[in-house]
């Protein structure tokens, strides 16, 4: 009895020690997770299903393939295709739970699949089940960090995470308690520069190089005021021959270049994006290239924000592209094309996005954009500084303001177009005067002139005033844009409570 005891004991051991499956990021995984992060789902399907077949142990396979499907599901934000990979996430937990847990790689994956599908949940409102996950993937990580402090993968999660949890204001400490994550953007952005610096010097975390600066380039754009550091990092990008064949990158560079006065170079390469079908379709990127052009006020931009419209299927900036091609065509003094296009607005698309919600604000207000104000807005968009002001300066009056609302945009142009032509003291008097008479405004031009106040007397180190325009911003009743104002002025309230 004792010997069939025995026996037993050892082919259950023996079973164990066969189902227990390892982590191994080879070479073969490596060229498949490059393949996926440039969007070649295919290339790197191939190369997943090859490593299976050779090395049917390791798990690494089925941590990548969670990269398609979040890719897949966060670019094309199709419902059907959410419904349909969702299915396989537990497959997915469930064969990565059977691994090694004496590898790095164990929590590292569980964490890496939580959080990805925390962030495609998230495009389709399942905040609670978004924020549960994000807590596994926290806790994945942190535990991991604190047995394997070498292993640097770690930290590009974890300074995403850190830095997004401290943009999330005070009076809202009880989502920082629910998700169970603390941190500050400054950590975060920390953690993230660690592993982009080691991908520099060493060859083993080289493929991370795209990754990291991708997220810091966002997190500067987003949420930090030092412009020439987010171009700096695309400098980088651009040094990189590999990540230039990367429609992410071209996606990450031309949105950086359009927020930095560089619309022009914005276009250029976005014309030049790598296609092929090859690449998982990316329609976001000719919006943003009908989107650049209208910015200059080119003929064919209307041609870009049509391919979008046609053959995107997804949720999000369908209501903001039929409110720029009502925009192209009211510019242009056709204002039938307006109408029959600013209506197709209450038809498509829903109202998740900032800009989705905008565009669905004019579209039911039935007002037709002051077309002196809007060239000027576009102009301004585009980097075209002396454009713009000539355009709704250059009148020999002011009697193209037809409203309230009109004038108050009028002074908040001008605010705007000084601050962003380095002619900061001139802006002040104009972003003062929109707070002053739009504070109660449900329009987003005192809000936003406040948020830039903040941004100007914090960089001249008045910071009792930068405190003071910075809660002001959170303070208004704006109902445009409301979201993204706050968290940038939620950053730079961190940023000063953290100064050194």
């Amino acid at each position: 009895m004792r010997r069939v005891g025995l026996i037993l004991i050892l082919i259950i051991a023996v079973n164990f020690s066969y189902c227990q499956y390892h982590y191994d990021f080879n070479q073969n995984c490596k060229d498949a997770y490059s393949a996926i992060i440039s969007l070649k789902f295919d290339e790197g399907k191939n190369l997943i299903e090859k490593e299976k077949s050779t090395n049917p142990e390791n798990n690494i396979p089925y941590m990548l393939e969670n990269y398609i499907h979040f890719l897949t599901i966060f670019i094309a934000e199709e419902e059907d295709e959410f419904e349909k990979l969702s299915k396989l996430k537990d497959d997915i937990i469930s064969r990565l739970k059977k691994g090694d847990k004496k590898s790095p790689y164990y929590r590292y994956c569980l964490s890496q699949v939580y959080l990805q599908w925390a962030f495609a949940r998230s495009k389709f409102k399942e905040y609670v089940t978004a924020t549960f996950e994000i807590n596994k993937a926290y806790r994945q990580l942190e535990a991991n960090n604190e047995e394997f402090p070498d292993f640097l993968p770690n930290l590009i999660n974890l300074g995403l995470l850190h830095t997004l949890i401290g943009t999330v204001p005070n009076n809202y400490n009880w989502i920082k308690k629910l998700v169970g994550v603390e941190g500050t953007i400054d950590q975060g952005v920390g953690e993230i520069l660690t592993v982009l610096n080691e991908s520099i010097s060493n060859e083993e975390y080289s493929m991370y190089k795209t990754e990291c600066l991708f997220y810091l380039s966002f997190i500067q754009m987003n949420l930090m005021t030092n412009k020439q550091k987010a171009l700096d990092y695309i400098k980088m990008i651009e040094d990189d021959s590999c990540s230039m064949q990367n429609p992410l990158a071209i996606y990450a560079i031309s949105r950086i270049y359009m927020d930095n006065s560089k619309n022009d170079e914005a276009i250029e390469l976005l014309l030049s994006k790598p296609t092929g079908e090859e690449y998982f379709p990316f329609y976001y990127l000719d919006y943003l290239t009908g989107l650049a052009k209208l910015h200059r006020l080119d003929d064919d931009a209307v041609n870009y924000l049509f391919i979008y419209v046609n053959n995107y299927k997804g949720i999000n900036y369908i209501k903001d592209a039929y409110q720029k091609i009502a925009w192209y065509y009211i510019v242009n003094c056709n204002k039938e094309k307006y109408t029959e296009y600013i209506n197709k607005i209450k038809q498509y698309g829903n109202s998740i996005a900032d800009a989705d919600e905008q565009a669905e604000r004019e579209a039911e207000n039935g007002e037709e954009p002051n077309i002196y104000l809007l060239r000027a807005r576009l102009l301004f968009d585009g980097g075209y500084y002396e454009k713009a002001l000539s355009a709704i300066t250059g009148e020999t009056e002011t009697g193209f303001l037809r409203n309230t609302k009109d004038s108050l945009e009028f002074y908040y142009r001008i605010g705007r177009i000084y601050h962003e032509w380095d002619k900061v003291d001139n802006s002040i008097s104009f972003y003062k005067k929109t707070v002053e008479n739009g504070a109660e405004s449900e329009y987003y031009f005192a809000a936003n002139s406040a948020l830039k106040l903040g941004i100007i007397y914090e960089s001249k180190g008045d910071y009792e005033n930068a405190e003071f325009y910075y809660e002001e911003a959170q303070s208004m009743e704006n109902k445009e844009y409301r979201n993204s104002i706050n968290q940038k002025a939620k950053a730079g309230l961190h940023r000063i409570e953290n100064r050194e």
